[in-house]
C-alpha cells in the first residue's frame, strides 16, 4: 500500500505538531509527505495540476493533514481541491480515478477534544465539522477512514506523545480492518525495528502472550483508542 499525505499548513516550518508527525513517518518507504506550502513555496498559483493528479493516481491512501482553522482546513487545501479534483477526474460516475482508494483526515486542534460535542464549548462534534470530507469520499467512491484527531499537542506528556507516535504510524501505514492479533504483531514489529528500547521486556511479553496486555498500559490504551468511537 502506498500513502500520500497532503499537508496544508501556512506556518508548517514553525509547527511542533507537524515536525513531530514528519519525523514519525520517515521510517516508511511507501509514504509520500507532500506539503503544499513548502513544495510550492507558499504560492499555490504555481499548483501543477497534472503532477497532483498523478500523485493521487499512484497512491492507494490519500490523507489530508491540517490544523483546524475556523472549523475548516486552511485555504491552500481548499484551493487544491477546487483545482485538482475536477468532476471527470473525481466523480465515480465519470472517470472516477479515485474510486476504491482510501481518504483519511489528520487534523490538529488547539482546544480540548471534549469541547467538540453537543453541549460542549463548541457544541458540534468533529465528525459533524468534517462531514464535507465524508461527502467527498462518497462522491468519489473512496473509503472514508475514521479521522485522527490531535488535540492540544503542546500540552502532551511523553506517554501521550508515544501513543500518538504509534497511532499516526498505524494510520498512515496499516490496513483499516486489522484484527487484534494483527495489531499486536504490527506493534511488535514497530517496537523491534523502530524504537531504541533499553530492554526487550515489552516485546518479550507481547510475544509470550498476545491476549494478556494488562501490564502494558500504553499498549492497552492504544488498542482501545482504535476500538472506541
Amino acid at each position: 500500500m502506498k500513502t500520500l499525505i497532503i499537508i496544508s499548513h501556512p506556518e508548517i516550518l514553525d509547527s511542533a505538531t507537524q515536525s513531530f508527525l514528519k519525523a514519525t513517518q520517515k521510517s516508511f518507504d511507501n509514504v509520500t509527505w507532500h506539503s503544499l506550502e513548502v513544495d510550492y513555496d507558499n504560492d499555490l498559483n504555481k499548483l501543477d495540476i497534472e503532477y497532483e493528479k498523478q500523485l493521487l493516481k499512484e497512491n492507494d491512501r490519500i490523507i489530508f493533514q491540517f490544523p483546524l482553522y475556523w472549523y475548516s482546513a486552511p485555504a491552500s487545501l481548499k484551493k487544491w481541491q477546487d483545482e485538482v479534483l475536477t468532476r471527470t477526474f473525481t466523480y465515480k460516475e465519470d472517470e472516477g480515478l479515485l474510486k476504491g482508494k482510501e481518504l483519511g483526515i489528520v487534523t490538529s486542534i488547539g482546544n480540548s477534544l471534549d469541547h467538540f460535542q453537543a453541549g460542549g464549548f463548541e457544541n458540534f462534534s468533529l465528525s459533524e465539522i468534517l462531514i464535507p470530507y465524508q461527502a467527498l469520499a462518497k462522491r468519489a467512491g473512496m473509503m472514508f477512514m475514521k479521522p485522527l484527531i490531535i488535540d492540544q499537542f503542546i500540552y502532551m506528556n511523553e506517554e501521550t506523545k508515544y501513543n500518538l507516535y504509534i497511532s499516526y504510524q498505524k494510520y498512515i501505514s496499516t490496513k483499516q480492518d486489522m484484527n487484534f492479533t494483527e495489531k499486536t504483531n504490527w506493534l511488535i514489529d514497530q517496537l523491534t525495528n523502530h524504537y531504541d528500547l533499553n530492554n526487550n521486556d515489552i516485546i518479550d511479553q507481547l510475544k509470550i502472550n498476545k491476549d494478556d496486555l494488562d501490564d502494558l498500559k500504553m499498549q492497552i490504551n492504544l488498542m482501545r483508542q482504535d476500538e472506541e468511537g
